[in-house]
């Protein structure tokens, strides 16, 4: 009887143990799962789930024109990255760059001059940069009508000049510390308009209500669509030094992960025959190349020549 129990206590102690060492495997199994949930759940919450996106685009020629040609775009980003894409037009480069820094637009067709002030207020990061004609870079060019007496950027002074907007790289900035190198202040010594658009500029100069044009070279292409003859109306008086092209880019607190989806998205977009066509139709965008900050530090050379 003594010999039953003292078998039946050992194989209890036995079981006990076994169950004990058991559980303590199974607790670290749970225990590193939950470790593991956790870092997820802090790392969700660090990242938020993107639901919508806001692209946004400043006009380069008429704002309703740009909108219709940002839809299809806007369709493709969406069937690349899984979420409903909008699209938003601002009425000048500075309303994009407000819109990205209160988050109401997530990418941003900054241009160059944009994208450094969007950066130094800490509302955008750069990811791509435009290609045209196989160039990542471009420049501005100030237009004169065919027969005017306008000869050299000397002649400029105290004549009337249609820029695009402060904040445009080539339909300002630029082109205005060329003006600049010659001893011409851009907002004295001549009669300054802004056209709100670079085939604005164009029209403005072929209307005679300005004596020269600034834009994007060559942007007499988009008024060509209306006025077939203006490359024979005008002409180029002179060229800007080499400018960064136009950037995509996302708002700062944009997370890691969908900034490189994004990014993927473009470039698969670009290499897309209908997206390829799609973004050429927008901005005469051929592709994009990868960016960093610091390819625009040409730019920022620029905006401090401008303040002297």
């Amino acid at each position: 009887m003594f010999k039953r129990w003292s078998f039946f206590a050992l194989a209890l102690v036995l079981l006990v143990a076994m169950a004990a060492c058991g559980g303590k495997t199974d607790n670290t199994s749970t225990g590193g799962g939950t470790s593991d949930n956790a870092a997820s759940t802090d790392q969700a919450q660090q990242e938020p789930t993107i639901t919508q996106l806001t692209v946004g685009f400043v006009p380069s020629q008429e704002a309703e024109n740009l909108e219709a040609k940002a839809e299809p775009l806007a369709k493709l980003l969406s069937d690349q990255l899984g979420v409903p894409v909008k699209v938003f037009v601002s009425t000048n480069y500075n309303g994009l760059i407000e819109a990205m820094g209160s988050g109401k637009t997530d990418i941003g067709f900054l241009n160059p001059a944009g994208y450094v002030t969007a950066k130094e207020k800490g509302y955008a990061d750069v990811l791509l940069k435009a290609l045209r004609h196989g160039s990542d870079s471009y420049r501005a060019q100030f237009v004169v009508l065919n027969d005017s007496p306008i000869q050299s950027i000397d002649d400029i002074k105290g004549k009337k000049v249609a820029f695009v907007d402060p904040q445009s790289t080539s339909g300002y900035i630029y082109p205005s510390v060329v003006l600049k190198e010659h001893g011409i202040d851009p907002e004295t010594d001549v009669q300054a308009t802004m056209a709100g658009g670079h085939d604005k500029a164009i029209l403005a100069l072929l209307r005679g209500d300005v004596d020269v044009a600034v834009s994007f070279d060559d942007a007499r292409t988009i008024v060509e669509k209306t006025d077939p003859d203006v490359m024979n109306k005008t002409r180029i008086l002179a060229y800007t030094e080499n400018i960064p092209n136009d950037t995509v880019s996302v708002r700062a607190d944009m997370p890691e992960a969908w900034k490189q989806k994004i990014k993927d998205a473009f470039l698969a977009i670009a290499e897309d025959p209908e997206g390829k066509q799609i973004i050429k139709d927008i901005y005469s965008h051929d592709g994009y190349a990868e960016a960093q900050d610091s390819d625009f530090d040409v730019v920022r050379k620029a905006n401090e020549m401008m303040n002297k």
